[in-house]
């Protein structure tokens, strides 16, 4: 795919089709968490949720480009502008908003097809390698996480180092470091990568220039202009001195190497074995890799996410096979596809590791919510917060127990009493009616609607609600202590 002009052809349908399929694939296989994409949008409160929460800084990007962001673990996001002031400008919904990640994938799954189908790559071979390289961590970050558009990053550094058109790769250059600043670091590699694929056809000064101008431009505005403007954590000395992003144990820096492209290491092993007989372009391209893994690591929470600056090494080496390939190579790209799928993946951090889930957990995990779902925790750890006085932890804990609850009788039952308890007999009211509404045959619910009316000196509306409450109670309810202390108070009905 040259990104000049492309013309309508069989051929140009198919790949996208393929690229479409393949896309289809790895979501089967690497779902998005549905449930924590619902579960989010029908109760905001629940921000925490790692799937969703960097979507809350984004979302506020774009209702104040610029602006501080107020979580400490995404101030480093404060700059990164371009799809925050896109969903600004188009007043985009937020669904909409964020699958621009999603399309960004199919663009990159769409850019390895037609570059592999002009190396004269069969469909099979197309398929089998384009399913590992889309199985590692930009795809599944973009797709599994919210407000994460590592998709675009990786197109933009496969842009400037495979794309055809000049203009193609100053544009990338111009918008991408706007995407995720990551790209300024690896840009210089993806060079390296066009110089290592056409030697020949690269003239240092118009291919390097132009970009090199452009990075140097952003760099001016961001730390210079912007810098005095930034958060603590969004500037380079605030975000590196947070914590030290190497403090994890080997076995995990290990693992996030690994994850972040996953079967497509093979393809980066064979760009090195490509150039192996022309030792200048061999360590060029060795040291390249060692410095930008260290620096990945050095510099990110997210180990997985770091590695797709080298990304288009991975490309390379495909590319760089396929006019010497032997005939071990075509098992090899059959054996990268069933490696990538089999394989379970993860997301991996310095902190934690994240397993990603198939479909058929993914659509299993919607009725089956994880614990930070469960109302009766939240209920839970309320009643123990009234027990210690902590009354706005309980009413907070409260809220969000009857927001997830599928019957919300019992948490508004409790708020309700700890509204009765601080004299707040509206708020109660509102709750004890929220729980008879949803319990209807239960003869309390009515009697604590008709003590908060009572309260309010609601007088008709209280004899109502405990006629309700006699009726639907057996014979001895009413010599109960509190029901029958509460039928003196309200007296006969006049």
């Amino acid at each position: 795919m040259t990104f000049t002009v492309i013309k309508p052809s069989r051929e140009n349908a198919f790949r996208w089709l393929l690229a479409g399929a393949i896309f289809a694939l790895l979501i089967v296989f690497f779902s998005p968490s549905w449930s924590a994409f619902r579960l989010w949008s029908r109760v905001p409160e629940l921000s925490g949720m790692i799937e969703t929460r960097r979507a809350v800084s984004v979302l506020a990007q774009v209702d104040h480009p610029g602006a501080e962001i107020v979580d400490p673990l995404h101030r480093a996001i404060q700059w990164r502008l371009f799809f925050p002031l896109v969903g600004r400008a188009l007043h985009l919904p937020h669904a909409l908003f964020f699958s621009l990640a999603h399309l960004g994938c199919l663009l990159v799954l769409g850019f390895i097809v037609q570059l592999l189908r002009q190396t004269k790559y069969e469909w099979d071979e197309v398929g089998c390698a384009t399913v590992a390289l889309g199985s590692a961590s930009w795809f599944l970050t973009s797709t599994g996480w919210l407000g994460y558009f590592d998709s675009w990053l990786a197109l933009g550094l496969l842009l400037v180092a495979f794309a055809d058109a000049r203009w193609i790769i100053w544009l990338a250059c111009l918008l991408a470091p706007w995407v995720d600043e990551r790209f300024v670091v690896a840009a210089p590699f993806a060079l390296l990568c066009r110089w290592l694929r056409r030697p020949d056809q690269f003239e240092l000064g118009r291919e390097a220039g132009v970009p090199a101008g452009l990075l140097a431009a952003f760099l001016v505005v961001r730390l210079g202009l912007l810098g005095d403007r930034s958060a603590p954590g969004a500037t380079l000395i605030g975000y590196l001195g947070d914590r030290n992003y190497l403090d994890a144990p080997p076995g995990r820096i290990v693992l996030g190497v690994w994850e972040g492209l996953r079967a497509g290491w093979l393809f980066v092993a064979m760009s090195l074995f490509a150039v192996r007989n022309q030792r200048p372009r061999l360590f060029a391209l060795g040291g390249a890799l060692v410095v930008l893994v260290a620096v990945g690591l050095a510099t990110a929470q997210d180990y997985s996410r770091s590695m797709t600056m080298l990304f288009p090494a991975a490309v390379l080496g495909l590319l760089l096979a396929r006019p010497s390939a032997a005939g071990w190579w075509r098992v090899a790209l059959r054996g990268s596809a069933a490696t990538a799928l089999i394989l379970p993946a993860h997301h991996v951090m310095n902190d934690a590791v994240v397993p990603v889930f198939n479909l058929h957990y993914a659509l299993h995990a919607i009725d089956h919510p994880p614990a930070i779902a469960m109302a009766e925790i939240y209920e839970l750890r309320a009643i123990h917060a009234m027990e210690r006085a902590e009354f706005a932890r309980a009413d907070l804990d409260l809220a969000l127990a009857i927001k997830l609850a599928t019957n919300p009788a019992s948490p508004a039952k409790q708020r309700g009493i700890l509204a009765a308890s601080q004299g707040r007999w509206t708020d109660a009211q509102t709750h004890f009616s929220l729980m008879a509404e949803h319990d209807p045959q239960n003869p309390d619910a009515w009697l604590m609607c008709a003590q908060a009316h009572h309260a309010l000196g609601q007088a008709a509306a209280a004899y109502s609600a405990i006629e309700r409450a006699l009726g639907l109670a057996p014979t001895d309810w009413r010599s109960r202590p509190d029901v029958a202390r509460f039928l003196a108070k309200l007296g006969p009905k006049p």
